[in-house]
């Protein structure tokens, strides 16, 4: 018996030691300050610190430096901007780790900054169980019925640190030997931006309904993205409408990264689940490339665009699940790379590669894809850039082999492409044609039928099985009409709205109750009358009629009451607190009147401004009319008038009720935009028109009753857009 009351005497010792330590712990917590630099292992005190974001990235309110250090925020918020509904004004950099190396950041949440946490050059970074939700994303411009094309990324370049422009939850560069685990990156515009980052670890994050990308990689090869949801990273959809995604994508690898293993993650719901291009090196040189990475036991469904797009490289996709995308695997100029053991279902194409070379599908289940397997070639394909000069880019030498076809409509759909084997497939209610189209040469077709059995190649021998496939939350539903998109971004489930479905021919509105279980109530109404029910249930639908006025101005306010909600902007209410949210919809009636000008070098707007101005105001090309600006604009480019070096003279009226409003205009080169005469928005700079986003500029100003709204545009180039919003506020 005395040993063993040794041992629990010894047990005793320990418990208490420990409760000591953490009590002693907890008591040498410190206090973060503007502008700190933590050098040595630390716990920080437990509490909100609002420390505004500086106009540079560059500066940091905390600053981390040191080698081999430890620093527990213990659930400290360090929070930017507090105006959180504005989140495409946050600004500045919360945190920087500006030297050392093996440095593991925990239990931190970072909110309200243009980037949330910054590193360059540290290796063996550590982050865990950390969050960098809420920190900045663009005021998106595209709406239910219209896309808007200045909501477009571009991802092309980073040499310079390009990609913080759109801000970041962490953004790391030159930081090799990194891990990011536990922790969530969400409700933001970029997740997890790398550049030239190798050898690092991607274990079990949520970074998923981000209005641009989940996780972008640049120059950044040997890394594990294992068992991680990175869904909803998506912009540019509206269901039945436009499908674009504007270059949204769960997973973003561009320029030069190598051997990449993306294993066991959901990347649903994404603009792209996993977008993949050489990169600008490769196309002008034709070297190169993102090669060798694996995608294996991954979900990418329900893409707008591509569930995986490899283009102008030699990867591996295996064991992946593929259903209702435009295009399952968008394989562009990929050679030698294997599409093996994967699900397709639904897709509108499920397998599409043009200009590919030596490329393996084999051992795939399709089912119900409009298109199985695309494989073409363009003849007359333009060789202006180095790739197509120094390389081989003829659609030639496929294997397609051992596939299963389910009711696929059109299982292949090939032309222009030389030397297939397509053997040993298994056909039900589908149909492979004896014979393709003439321009496909030098063809095996064998043992396609419906009572052959697919032979088995393992060729996912060298890839760890101990782990099941990460799966998508059960409380999430699963589909392309889940992806509802608002002024910020993706709906993200975790707060009550009422969702407009449709308007029918007698004005009746139908609405879909989506969010958090729970109960809700009308409160108010404007603009709407007779409603269906005036309470009810989630998940529950319900229709109001439409009043029948020249201005639509509808609000519908709504109580809920339920389970937790986070609201839109992060905020937090407890099970049973009553939550309040509308619907809104506000549109002015506009009958706009557009006046084309033809413009040459004798009165072109940038030189020659006081001739512009006499040319603007004399007489037109041509007249149109409409309601919307955009249609009157885009119905009538390049008709009777040239595509280049035109201009344009738009006027309306609006009579509007008393409230600050936001006026929009997108166009594509040159704009100015007046309302009763004076000058409101000008944008006439083209040396500042890099990217897309550029060419779309806002203001906030106060309106009520009648007003004369005026719009100048101008464009040297045949690329046409012009579109105006006004938006209650």
């Amino acid at each position: 018996m005395k040993p063993f009351k040794n041992i629990l005497f010894f047990l005793f010792l320990l418990i208490c030691v420990s409760t000591i330590q953490q009590a002693y712990a907890q008591t040498k917590a410190i206090a973060l300050y503007k502008g700190i630099v933590i050098k040595h292992s630390v716990t920080i005190k437990k509490q909100l610190y609002h420390f505004e974001g500086a106009d540079s990235l560059s500066v940091a309110p905390i600053i981390i430096e040191g080698n081999n250090i430890i620093i527990d925020f213990n659930g400290a918020i360090v929070e930017g901007s507090t105006d959180i509904e504005t989140p495409d004004k946050f600004k500045g950099t919360g945190i920087i780790i500006k030297s050392g190396k093996n440095i593991t950041i925990k239990n931190l949440i970072v909110k309200g900054y243009k980037v949330g946490l910054m590193a360059k050059g540290i290796n063996y970074l550590h982050i865990k169980v950390s969050d960098f939700s809420y920190n900045y994303r663009q005021h998106l411009n595209s709406t239910r019925d219209r896309e808007d094309l200045a909501d477009w990324q571009s991802y092309h370049h980073n040499e310079d640190d390009e990609w913080l422009r759109y801000g970041a939850g962490i953004y790391l560069r030159d930081c090799n030997h990194f891990d990011l685990r536990y922790s969530k990156i969400t409700n933001g515009q970029c997740g997890l931006m790398l550049t030239s980052c190798n050898d690092g670890v991607i274990l079990e994050n949520n970074l998923s309904f981000n209005s641009g990308l989940g996780i972008g990689m640049y120059r950044s090869s040997r890394n594990l993205i294992n068992q991680n949801n990175i869904d909803w990273n998506v912009r540019g959809y509206s269901d039945g409408v436009y499908y674009r995604g504007q270059d949204s994508a769960g997973i973003l690898v561009f320029e030069q990264c190598n051997n990449n293993l993306i294993i066991r993650n959901t990347v649903t719901h994404s603009g792209d689940g996993f977008f993949l291009w050489a990169g600008q090196s490769t196309m002008d040189t034709g070297l190169g490339g993102c090669n060798d990475n694996v995608l294996y036991e991954n979900d990418f469904s329900y893409a707008p665009t591509n569930g995986v797009e490899l283009t102008f490289s030699r990867n591996r996709v295996i064991k992946n699940i593929i259903h209702d995308c435009w295009h399952g695997v968008w394989g562009g100029f990929s050679y030698n790379s294997i599409i093996a053991d994967n699900s397709f279902a639904g897709n509108m194409s499920a397998i599409a590669i043009e200009h590919g070379m030596k490329d393996t599908i084999a051992q795939n289940h399709f089912k119900d894809d409009k298109v199985a397997i695309e494989l073409w070639s363009n003849p007359k394909m333009a060789k202006s850039y180095g790739y197509v000069q120094k390389r081989d880019t003829r659609s030639v030498n496929y294997l397609v082999s051992d596939n299963t076809f389910t009711n696929v409509k059109k299982v292949l759909n090939i032309h222009h492409t030389d030397s297939l084997a397509i053997v040993n497939n298994k056909l039900s209610e589908s149909n492979i044609p004896e014979k393709l189209d003439s321009t496909v040469t030098h063809i095996t077709l064998e043992k396609n039928t419906g009572s052959t059995e697919p032979k088995h190649i393992d060729y996912d021998r060298h890839i760890d099985q101990i782990k099941s496939p990460k799966q998508l939350p059960e409380s999430y539903p699963r589909g392309r009409k889940y992806i509802m998109m608002n002024d910020w971004g993706p709906y993200n489930f975790s707060y009550p709205i009422a969702w407009w479905q449709k308007t029918d021919s007698t004005g009746v509105m139908h609405f879909d109750m989506m969010g958090p279980q729970g109960d809700w109530e009308i409160v108010k109404m404007k603009g709407v009358s007779q409603p269906s029910k005036m309470a009810g249930k989630f998940s529950d639908n319900f229709a109001v009629k439409k009043d029948t006025s020249a201005t639509t101005d509808i609000d519908i306010e709504f109580t809920y009451i339920g389970s937790a909600v986070t609201s839109p902007f992060g905020l937090k209410y407890p099970p049973g607190y009553p939550y309040t949210f509308h619907y809104r919809e506000f549109n002015a009636s506009t009958q706009w009147q557009m006046q084309w000008f033809a413009f040459d070098d004798s009165n072109e707007p940038l030189k020659h401004e006081a001739e512009f101005k006499k040319l603007i105001v004399g007489n037109s090309v041509k007249t149109s009319t409409g309601k919307l600006l955009a249609d009157v604009f885009g119905k009538n480019f390049g008709k009777n008038i040239a595509r280049q070096k035109i201009a344009t003279v738009s006027t309306t009226e609006i009579n509007v009720p008393a409230a600050s409003y936001r006026l929009g205009i997108s166009a594509s080169e040159l704009v100015k935009l007046y309302v009763d005469g004076k000058l409101v928005i000008k944008n006439w700079d083209p040396a500042k028109l890099k990217n897309d986003e550029d060419n779309h500029k806002d203001a906030i100003i106060k309106l009520s009753g009648k007003h004369t709204i005026r719009v100048e545009q101008a464009q040297y180039s045949d690329y046409g857009m012009l579109n105006f919003r006004l938006e209650k506020m």
